[in-house]
């Protein structure tokens, strides 16, 4: 990945020019669009997918915790805020950085950098979606993607459960879900992404592959229900 497209989110003017300064002076990264509305950015990010999401806490009317929980899929998050009691707010929802206001260019670049080194890790998606290739250590391990069941995420890792196999990769279970394609596969927990072609049954707010019992999460509850609505 050469060029990371990003979009910044922030009700204070001053504060988003901050970022959009930083994010002219770094080579890798595409500011592609910045908004001070947040209902505007929600419905620009669900119909223009991006990489990183550079997003106020604070935000009247549509906090960015509650913008983030509505969108399709999430991108890469990186906080901006002055708040820092909103820290672990942010790691709930999986951000890779929290910047303190004020942060400088060294700070930004630094938090631009782990994103950037996050996307080079993630799995390569065939053009098709008809399978990926997973970086496996040493070698990349080719999973069509009619045979993956589940990802479950362990610690710094994700395993890639197929009927016949699992795999184990070092990312993160947000970047795992960027890779797949968004009308086969859904999160339903934090640690958790499923293929809605292997659910079995859905009971007592758990989806069942096989066997397998996995449990919808809280905060996933609504949009899985939906989706299933639609699909229904």
């Amino acid at each position: 990945m050469s060029t990371i497209r990003c979009v910044a989110v922030d009700d204070e003017p001053r504060a988003l020019q901050v970022v959009q300064r930083h994010a002219e002076r770094t080579p890798f990264l595409e500011l592609v669009a910045s908004f001070t509305d947040p209902v505007e950015a929600l419905t620009y990010l669900n119909e223009h997918p991006v990489d990183v999401l550079f997003i106020d806490i604070h935000i009247p009317d549509l906090d960015g915790l509650s913008l983030v929980r509505q969108l399709l899929r999430v991108p890469l998050l990186i906080f901006t805020t002055a708040h820092s009691e909103y820290a672990v707010e942010s790691y709930e929802v999986e951000a890779i950085d929290y910047l303190l206001k004020p942060f400088d260019y060294a700070r930004f670049l630094q938090a631009a950098t782990k994103a950037q080194m996050r996307l080079k890790a993630e799995p390569v998606a065939a053009s098709s979606t008809d399978f990926l290739f997973l970086n496996t250590g040493t070698q990349k391990q080719r999973i069509m993607l009619d045979a993956l069941r589940y990802l479950e995420g362990e610690g710094n890792y994700v395993k890639y459960v197929s009927q016949s196999a699992s795999y184990l990769v070092r990312t993160s279970i947000k970047q795992a879900l960027a890779g797949l394609p968004t009308d086969q596969f859904i999160q339903i927990h934090r640690s958790y992404i499923v293929a809605l072609r292997h659910i079995d049954k859905i009971e007592d707010h758990h989806v069942f592959i096989g066997k397998k019992p996995i449990s919808i999460g809280a905060t996933y509850r609504t949009a899985f229900y939906e989706r299933i609505e639609r699909l229904g």
